[in-house]
């Protein structure tokens, strides 16, 4: 929440004051009609907001999605015969379905769309990624202070290896926090921790105890605790769903930020210094994080996990299909790829990413259907650069298989799916 001073460009002291959620927040609804003109919705810098609500909501990538979902509700509002506000009343869970079906950033919501075929599929895909493991070690980075990575846990996590060099005999403590809400990136409750005794030397995978099984499948923040003769080692390979994180001593914020809260963990927890560079790691048991049914639970966003399906690195094409107990008739297929909704795009220029397209993205893919025991090519796709792709039929097709097979990324070794649906 970004507060200028009341007297603007002529304040005395022209300092921002920031403030910062733990995590993603939602903006209710309600914010978005008026409370004395039963006809009349608000999008952008204009809803319903006191002061401080509007240092985060009048912001542009903000705006642009309070404008695609008052203009959904607008449409809906002449289809129903409703107002605005009984659109809250009696069909929201219409709007927010409607918004999810057009890729709409909703966090914590879950496709419940009765009409959307995929729902009723059995997932299947040619591999998995089931070893959570980051193994290319890039560069080291001294413990001069506590380290974390964030990771998914499904179904539960035993021991974690983590790859280091000591310049003395000594010891390393670990720890593993929940996250608490699962829209958060932050340290919140500590689970577990372990502490192991190393001797001196280069590049080796210690083992730490750190059983836990969460009640639910989420994200565990695993810190690695500040110590000067340990070393532990970055990667330049991202792997999504593992977040890297450095807790700074001092202010670690661009020019304008500094008024910012140091004591608020996410301000002290940060990711400037490590973006797309995981720490080094292995996790001891498999993990369900990225497996094939992840396309169809109902998430489009990071929320207490990737909620995606990543194939197993491989130079062959890699698929995902859908299968259903008898034929199906659709004529509209919808895909939404991993854009790594984590990269920070901004329209400013004062930087710019190392990468002209987000790596992770499919760049050239196929959708194809069973018929008369052979796979028929129903569209084909080269140099795909979005996140959200839309195939119309102009006539329906009936199946009992769909399959995405991805030939290319933009990248990355690994075929990166969030969603498939189908109508």
């Amino acid at each position: 929440m970004d507060l200028h001073p009341p007297e603007g460009m002529y304040a005395a002291d022209y300092t921002s004051r920031h403030y910062h959620s733990d995590g993603i927040y939602q903006i209710p609804y309600r914010s978005l009609y008026s409370f004395n003109v039963n006809n009349l919705l608000f999008a952008g810098r204009n809803i319903s907001a006191t002061h401080i609500a509007f240092g985060s909501s009048r912001v542009m990538g903000t705006c642009a999605s309070v404008g695609q979902a008052a203009g959904t509700a607008a449409a809906l509002c002449v289809e129903n015969k409703a107002t605005p506000r009984e659109i809250y009343e009696k069909h929201l869970k219409q709007l927010q379905q409607t918004l999810l079906w057009e890729d709409a950033s909703v966090i914590g919501i879950k496709n419940e769309d009765p009409a959307d075929l995929a729902l009723q599929a059995e997932v299947t895909a040619s591999s998995y990624l089931s070893r959570l493991a980051v193994e290319s070690a890039d560069e080291a980075f001294e413990l001069a202070t506590d380290v974390a990575f964030l990771m998914p846990v499904d179904p539960n996590i035993e021991k974690i290896q983590i790859l280091l060099d000591a310049a003395d005999d000594t010891s390393v403590e670990v720890e593993v926090w929940d996250t608490g809400r699962q829209e958060n990136y932050i340290p919140y409750q500590l689970q577990v921790r372990d502490v192991q005794t190393i001797k001196k030397g280069n590049k080796q995978w210690i083992e730490f105890n750190l059983p836990w099984s969460p009640e639910s499948t989420q994200n565990a923040f695993v810190v690695i605790k500040e110590n000067p003769s340990v070393s532990v080692y970055l990667s330049h390979q991202p792997m999504s769903g593992v977040l890297s994180f450095v807790r700074e001593k001092a202010l670690n914020v661009a020019r304008g930020m500094e008024s910012l809260n140091h004591d608020q963990l996410v301000v002290k927890w940060n990711m400037k210094r490590v973006v797309r560079k995981p720490f080094c790691f292995r996790l001891a048991t498999e993990t369900k994080a990225y497996e094939p049914a992840k396309i169809m639970d109902g998430y489009q966003r990071p929320y207490g996990g990737a909620h995606m399906w990543l194939s197993e690195p491989s130079k062959d094409d890699a698929w995902v299909a859908l299968k259903w107990d008898k034929e199906v008739e659709f004529n509209e297929i919808h895909i939404t790829f991993n854009d790594d909704v984590n990269e920070d795009l901004i329209n400013l220029h004062h930087h710019r990413t190392e990468f002209d397209v987000i790596p992770e993205l499919v760049r050239d893919y196929r959708l194809e259907v069973f018929e008369k025991g052979n796979w028929r090519i129903l569209f084909e796709v080269k140099g795909n650069r979005q996140r959200k792709r839309k195939h119309t039929l102009e006539n329906d097709v009936r199946t009992e298989q769909l399959r995405l097979v991805v030939e290319q990324t933009n990248g990355t070794a690994y075929a990166e799916i969030v969603e498939i649906r189908v109508r």
